[in-house]
């Protein structure tokens, strides 16, 4: 092991067989942003053998105050940057690259033959999704998320279906609690937040105490956090609960969408808009307009859009920036007539 261990394994609570433990274990990390890109180098660093990243999404100007290894422009998605990053700081690890958003349809194929799953997305639903999936598939999780100045660490063993999981904290998604890109946050808390994470990880496989059934808070204003002790009070059938639940983001649900079927259709009722970065800029067809979203004139757009009312088409990579954008743009004018691509520029780039 050339010595890059040897820091740790002087831990008489880790040691050689600690050490082993790290080299052939095997980690999911899903969502490769704020958290996910905190957790994985230090994962690698740490010597842990085997990573799976799973995020489908580009990384956006404005997320990289809490994404930090991302360049300011890429056509990469974060899950390929990350492990570009890992291969230079630990080539030795197996990194497996998911460029794909987690949905209940691939979850099975993507999530599978792995140790522990780290959950790191900002997606209220997707947390469930995973938090459902490796209960019912006794895959111990480690659980995280940030709000503005505040974050959440809990580890959940799932080892059988007695076990606590995050149903039995939040029994129901919370949909009133708005995303990152609605409220903000502070860039520090994701870092410490993802530190926890890839320590309950570590701890977890090398066989220490962890923060099983306790779900930490921590404060990042007032430097404080506390430890709640969680105790089952979720007793619904799950499996009923995963075969029936859908799982999508509720953003998506409330702002209006439109597939690429229905846009080609009736493609002269629409105007086109990609919001693309430069970098990563694609046309879907010779009549589409471009305006990057980091530069997006918002109240300029709205103002010449009265002037000419009609039906705009706003597109990215995966749908997820367009539709951030349109649900601002309809919450500063309620009237428009505006949508978001489904699936994007790849769904499109899929279909040709």
């Amino acid at each position: 092991m050339d010595g890059r261990y040897i820091r740790q394994t002087l831990l008489k609570e880790i040691g050689p067989l600690g050490q082993e433990k790290l080299l052939q274990s095997r980690i999911a990390i899903v969502g490769c942003g704020g958290l996910g890109s905190i957790v994985a180098p230090y994962l690698a660093g740490a010597g842990v053998g085997n990573l799976c990243l799973i995020d489908g999404d580009l990384p956006h100007v404005s997320n990289l105050h809490r994404q930090v290894f991302f360049p300011t422009q890429s056509s990469n998605t974060k899950a390929e940057l990350l492990a570009k990053h890992i291969h230079r700081l630990n080539p030795d690890i197996k990194v497996r690259v998911v460029n794909e958003m987690l949905s209940k349809e691939n979850i099975q194929d993507t999530i599978n033959k792995v140790d522990l799953v780290i959950e790191c997305t900002d997606d209220m639903m997707c947390k469930y999704l995973v938090n459902d999936y490796c209960h019912l598939n006794k895959i111990p999780l480690v659980y995280g998320a940030i709000y503005k100045f505040e974050g959440y660490v809990s580890l959940f063993e799932n080892k059988d279906t007695s076990s606590i999981h995050l149903r039995d904290a939040f029994p129901k998604p919370d949909t009133s609690i708005p995303t990152c890109s609605e409220v903000g946050v502070l860039g520090t808390i994701a870092g410490i937040i993802g530190l926890f994470q890839a320590n309950e990880a570590l701890k977890y496989i090398v066989g220490l105490e962890t923060l099983s059934n306790t779900l930490l808070t921590y404060d990042c204003l007032g430097n404080t956090q506390f430890k709640l002790r969680l105790k089952k009070t979720f007793y619904s059938d799950m499996h009923a609960l995963f075969e029936q639940g859908d799982y999508l983001a509720v953003s998506c649900e409330m702002v209006p969408e439109i597939s690429l079927e229905t846009l080609f259709k009736e493609r002269k009722d629409y105007e086109l808009v990609s919001i693309l970065e430069d970098i990563e800029h694609e046309d879907i067809d010779n009549t589409t307009f471009h305006s990057p979203l980091s530069v997006f004139p918002k109240e300029e757009w709205l103002q010449s859009y009265q002037d000419h009312p009609r039906k705009v088409v706003f597109y990215c990579q995966s749908g997820k920036r367009s539709t951030q954008l349109v649900s601002q743009l309809l919450d500063m004018d309620s009237n428009l007539n505006i949508y978001s691509l489904n699936g994007g520029l790849r769904r499109f780039k899929d279909a040709h």
